[in-house]
């Protein structure tokens, strides 16, 4: 049950000006519950979309008998010839209207009732595919972070092993200088028991 329906089965009085009649005319529940809209579970529509039409074609909403709906009442009474006139005149120019094509004014508002029920199911379609793109944007920008800290994590790594490796390298490049100054100055020791010092072959270190 729709919930205009389940409202006017509680007692909420549905009605519609009469100007035939001069009084209002009551709708009652049945009259909404008659007219349940399919099931629409997803629109190709874009929640974008400029133009309400495309949604309710993709709600199936039937024409509107004699194709006098909602949309036009609102082409007579926003014509240029009545846009100037009283509010009453142009409500009776749109109730003669009606009557001359064989329309009665709940058919009328059967056709907005169903039209805000597309509207309703289509905000609610968009809402989900909204829900839905925001989880799959979060997974992603979970995954590429973890990948992106993976990644500094390896490269700080390898950073600190080159690092290692080139002080290591330092290290003994400096101990190899050393060590042959040291050779150095014994192989002259050895040399100047035997020759003087300024035919000793090696120098000093």
């Amino acid at each position: 049950m729709s919930r205009i329906a389940d409202l006017v089965g509680r007692g909420v009085r549905v009605t519609v000006a009469n100007q035939a009649k001069g009084e209002p005319t009551e709708i009652p529940a049945d009259f909404f519950e008659g007219h349940e809209l399919r099931a629409v579970a997803r629109f190709d529509s874009p929640a974008d979309v400029q133009d309400f039409a495309a949604v309710y074609a993709e709600a199936e909403i039937p024409a509107p008998f004699n194709a006098y709906g909602v949309d036009r009442m609102a082409e007579i009474l926003e014509s240029k010839r009545l846009a100037s006139l009283p509010r009453e005149v142009r409500v009776a120019a749109v109730m003669a209207s009606l009557e001359a094509a064989g329309v009665s004014l709940p058919q009328v508002v059967r056709d907005a009732f169903v039209r805000e029920r597309a509207l309703g199911a289509f905000v609610v379609a968009k809402e989900r595919e909204v829900a839905a793109l925001k989880q799959r944007v979060e997974t992603r920008m979970a995954t590429l972070k973890r990948e992106i800290e993976a990644f500094v994590s390896e490269k700080n790594a390898e950073i600190d092993a080159l690092q290692k490796g080139g002080d290591s390298a330092g290290g003994a490049f400096a101990q190899l200088q050393l060590r042959k100054r040291q050779e150095q100055e014994r192989l002259r020791q050895v040399l100047s028991h035997f020759v003087p010092d300024g035919a000793n072959p090696v120098p000093v270190g």
